[in-house]
């Protein structure tokens, strides 16, 4: 999903995708939202960010996608549909369960 947030034009794609069917990923361990992506602008959560070397905890690791950074996709996504990120990440919860776990629905 990162790689999706990196230009204008996939934003707006992704904005016209109907909710039922999103889902929400990060591409951990690669492909981080960065400063020159699109998606970059609607992120407000940030981590202290160290390199491998001098990492310490409560930081992440620089130019490394981490699964905290889902809440990031969120913002995105939310902001750029005009959504409201709780409902959406229901409805997202939702979709997966659809998909993977259709039995607990």
């Amino acid at each position: 999903m990162d790689v999706l947030l990196k230009t204008e034009e996939n934003l707006s794609v992704m904005a016209t995708i109907p909710q039922d069917k999103l889902m929400i990923e990060t591409d951990a361990p690669w492909c981080g939202i960065k400063a020159t992506h699109a998606g970059f602008n609607y992120v407000d959560t940030k981590w202290d960010v160290k390199k491998k070397e001098k990492w310490t905890k409560g930081a992440t690791v620089k130019d490394r996608c981490e699964p905290c950074h889902i809440t990031q996709v969120l913002e995105v996504m939310s902001k750029v549909r005009d959504e409201d990120p709780e409902t959406l990440s229901e409805v997202m919860y939702k979709n997966t369960l659809k998909l993977f776990f259709p039995s607990e629905i």
